[in-house]
C-alpha cells in the first residue's frame, strides 16, 4: 500500500495498481492491475484484479475482479460483480450489479443492469433497466426497456418494452412497445408489438400478434397471431383456436369458444360464441351465447328493459310519454304497401300494453281500396291516377308544374337535384371574356338594392320560391367571383411587395452613399 503524493492523494494497493498515474487525483485502486493505465482520471474507486484497468476518466466505481476492465473514457459508472461492465469503453451513467452484468456494454448509457449476466449482451443500448438472473441477456442495441424477473426479456433486441415477472417476454426478439406483467406473461412473443399482457400466463402463447390488451390470469393465453384484441378477466379469450382479430371479451372465461372469430364482442360471465368462425357477433350478459354472425344477443333467457329497470317480458319498452309506444319502424309506415291483403289478423296491445295478435271478422276492403290508388313499378311506388300528391295540411298553392306538395317540411339524409345541361351551372365565370364587376360597382349595387348582383331579393324568394339548383348555381357563381377577386388581390400584393423591396434597396444604397460622404469629411 502506498500514497501517490505527486499525483495528488491517490491510494494504490496491489501489483501495478495505478502504475501509469501521472496527473490523476483522489483515486482508490486496490488489486492487481487495478486502475493500471489511469493517468488523468480523478475520484475513481477500483477494487479487484484489473478493475478499471484501462480507465482514464473520472467518477467511476468498479468493484469486482475485472469489473470495468476495458473502460476508457466512460464516466459516472458503478459496476459491482465479477466482470461486470467488462467491455465498457465510453458508456456513462451506468449501474451494473452482478457477475458479468453488462459484460459486453461498450458505449451504452444510463443503463441499470442488476443480476447474474443481466443485460450481458448490451453494447450500445441506452436507458435500460434489467433486474434478475439473465434478464435482458441478449439485448444488445435495444433502448428504454424495463425487464425485471428471472429471464425476463431474455432474447429482447428491441425498444421500449416493459416485462415484469418470471420468464415474462423471455422469447421476445424484435417486438417493441410491449408491456408484459406476470409470471410467463407474453413468454412466447417474438415479433408482436404494442401488446399489454397483465396476469399469470396472460398472452403466454402470443408470437406475432400486435395491439392486444390481455388483463387477467391466462387471458388470451392461446392467442398466437391474432391482433387488436381486448380480453379482460381470468381465462378470457383463452380457448383452442381463439386466434382472430379485433375481438372484445370481458368477464371470467368469456370468449373462450370464439374459434376463428373476428370482430366479435362478449361481455359477461362466460359470455361466448356458440359456433366457430363468427363475425360481428355480440353476446352480452351472464352465460349469453351468440350462434350466428352479425347478431346481438342480450342475456341468457333474460328480459330486456328499455326505459325501465324492471322488465317483465323479453322486451319491455317504456317511452315515458303517455299513449306513445316508444317503438318506431322507420321503413314500415302507414304509407307502406301491404305485402298481404284480405287478412283479418293484426297486432295490437292489451290493457297493460302487451303486444297481442288481434282479429276482425270483415275483410280488409278499405285497405284494398286504398291500395288501388298506388301501383308498383319495379322498385318504385307510383300513383295510379298520375296526378299531383299533397302531403300534410294547409297547402294552398299548387302550381301545375309540380307533382309533390309537402307542408311543414321534408327530413332526408340526402338530396340530389338534377341539372339539365352545363349552361345551368356556373363555370362560365372562369371563361375568357367574362365581365367581372369591379368591387366599386358591387358596393354601389349593394347600397342601392341591399343584395348581391344576380341574386334574388328576399321579396322575390317569397313570391317565386327557392329553386335549389338555380340558387346553388348563383351562389357558386359568387364564390367563383370571390376567387377571381382574391387572385387579383394576390397579384396586387405581389406587385406592391416587389415595389417595396426596390424602395428598400434604393434606401439602403442612399444610406450607404450618405455614410461614405460623411466618412470623407
Amino acid at each position: 500500500m502506498y500514497l501517490n503524493a505527486s499525483s495528488n492523494r491517490n491510494v494504490f494497493v496491489g501489483f501495478a495498481a495505478g502504475q501509469e498515474a501521472t496527473s490523476a487525483s483522489y483515486n482508490v485502486a486496490v488489486g492487481v492491475d487495478a486502475g493500471h493505465f489511469n493517468s488523468t482520471g480523478s475520484e475513481n474507486t477500483f477494487i479487484g484484479m484489473e478493475s478499471g484497468d484501462r480507465t482514464t476518466s473520472s467518477y467511476n466505481t468498479f468493484i469486482g475482479s475485472r469489473s470495468g476492465r476495458w473502460n476508457t473514457t466512460g464516466q459516472f459508472n458503478a459496476f459491482m460483480g465479477f466482470q461486470s461492465g467488462f467491455s465498457n469503453t465510453t458508456g456513462q451513467f451506468n449501474t451494473f450489479m452482478g457477475s458479468s452484468s453488462g459484460y459486453y456494454n461498450t458505449s451504452g448509457q444510463y443503463n441499470t443492469l442488476i443480476g447474474y449476466e443481466a443485460g450481458a449482451s448490451n453494447t450500445v443500448g441506452n436507458y435500460n433497466t434489467h433486474l434478475g438472473y439473465q434478464a435482458g441477456y441478449f439485448n444488445s442495441t435495444g433502448s428504454q426497456n424495463t425487464l425485471i424477473g428471472y429471464l425476463a426479456g431474455y432474447n429482447t433486441k428491441s425498444t421500449a418494452n416493459t416485462m415484469l415477472g418470471y420468464r415474462a417476454g423471455v422469447s421476445n426478439t424484435t417486438g417493441n412497445f410491449n408491456s408484459f406483467i406476470g409470471v410467463q406473461a407474453g413468454q412466447s412473443n417474438t415479433t408482436g408489438s404494442s401488446n399489454y399482457f397483465f396476469g399469470t400466463n396472460s398472452g403466454a402463447n402470443n408470437i406475432s400478434g400486435s395491439g392486444n390488451y390481455f388483463l387477467g390470469d391466462n387471458a388470451g393465453g392461446l392467442n398466437t397471431t391474432g391482433g387488436f384484441n381486448i380480453y379482460i378477466g381470468a381465462n378470457a379469450g383463452n380457448g383452442a383456436g381463439v386466434n382472430g382479430d379485433n375481438n372484445l371479451a370481458i368477464g371470467f372465461e368469456s370468449g373462450r369458444g370464439n374459434n376463428g372469430g373476428v370482430n366479435n364482442t362478449f361481455v359477461g360471465f362466460r359470455a361466448d360464441a356458440g359456433a366457430g368462425g363468427l363475425n360481428n357477433a355480440t353476446a352480452i350478459g351472464n352465460n349469453a351465447r351468440v350462434n350466428v354472425s352479425n347478431a346481438l344477443v342480450l342475456g341468457n333467457g333474460a328480459n330486456v328493459g328499455i326505459g325501465n329497470s324492471a322488465p317483465t317480458n323479453r322486451l319491455h319498452v317504456t317511452s315515458g310519454v303517455a299513449n306513445q309506444s316508444g317503438v318506431r319502424l322507420e321503413n314500415l309506415t302507414s304509407s307502406s304497401l301491404a305485402t298481404v291483403l284480405n287478412h283479418s289478423k293484426f297486432l295490437t296491445v292489451d290493457g297493460s300494453g302487451n303486444v297481442i295478435l288481434g282479429s276482425i271478422n270483415s275483410s280488409a276492403r278499405t285497405s284494398a281500396e286504398t291500395e288501388s290508388l298506388w301501383q308498383r313499378k319495379g322498385a318504385y311506388l307510383q300513383s295510379t291516377n298520375g296526378e299531383a300528391i299533397i302531403i300534410g295540411q294547409g297547402v294552398s298553392k299548387t302550381p301545375s308544374d309540380y307533382n309533390l306538395f309537402v307542408s311543414k317540411g321534408i327530413l332526408t339524409e340526402k338530396v340530389k337535384v338534377a341539372v339539365r345541361n352545363t349552361a345551368e351551372w356556373s363555370d362560365k365565370v372562369f371563361e375568357t371574356g367574362y365581365k367581372l364587376n369591379t368591387l366599386s360597382e358591387v358596393r354601389q349595387y349593394i347600397q342601392q338594392h341591399k343584395h348581391l348582383p344576380g341574386i334574388p331579393s328576399a321579396k322575390e324568394m317569397v313570391e317565386r320560391g327557392n329553386d335549389l339548383h338555380q340558387t346553388d348555381a348563383k351562389l357558386l357563381e359568387k364564390i367563383e367571383e370571390l376567387t377571381l377577386y382574391t387572385i387579383q388581390l394576390e397579384a396586387s400584393n405581389q406587385k406592391q411587395e416587389r415595389e417595396l423591396q426596390e424602395l428598400k434597396q434604393r434606401q439602403a444604397r442612399l444610406e450607404q452613399m450618405l455614410q461614405e460622404v460623411l466618412q470623407r469629411k
